[in-house]
């Protein structure tokens, strides 16, 4: 009797242990765990002229923002989790949209001139008429 009553309790006491892992192995293993991740983002802004100095750096629907140093390095502010996308911008340069990843600790980014568009033309076929009162 005693035998049969350790032999159950030794099984019980396998699958209590068993369950216990598959537990602790589910949290653990948990995609949303990794997703809290904090990440600190370093980097560099260069162009075809070399680092650029002051572009704009901001998370997207967020305040939180910094601005290129002048050799072109920068360090957000604040940690960032993956999939929080930062905005690059400066005056003459397209826009640029980084996807922050698990691996994204140091960013390179390259900015791209804007092409410069004309809005309107200069009127020449006016002459110019002073509005001042000729005195003699």
């Amino acid at each position: 009797m005693k035998k049969i009553a350790f032999l159950q309790n030794s099984t019980s006491n396998k699958v209590l242990l068993l369950m216990g892992f598959i537990f602790l192995a589910t949290i653990l293993c948990n995609p949303l765990q990794a997703q809290n991740k904090s990440i600190t983002v370093k980097g560099i802004v260069n162009s075809e002229i070399g680092p650029l100095d002051g572009v704009s750096i901001y998370l997207k629907n967020s305040k939180t923002g910094t601005v290129s140093k002048a050799d072109g390095s920068f360090t957000f502010p604040s940690q960032l989790k993956a999939g929080d996308v930062l905005i690059f911008s400066y005056l003459g340069y397209d826009k640029q949209s980084v996807v922050i990843t698990e691996t994204s600790s140091y960013l390179d980014i390259f900015m791209k001139e804007a092409p410069i568009d004309v809005l309107s033309a200069v009127n020449t076929n006016k002459r110019y008429k002073s509005k001042r009162s000729k005195k003699n």
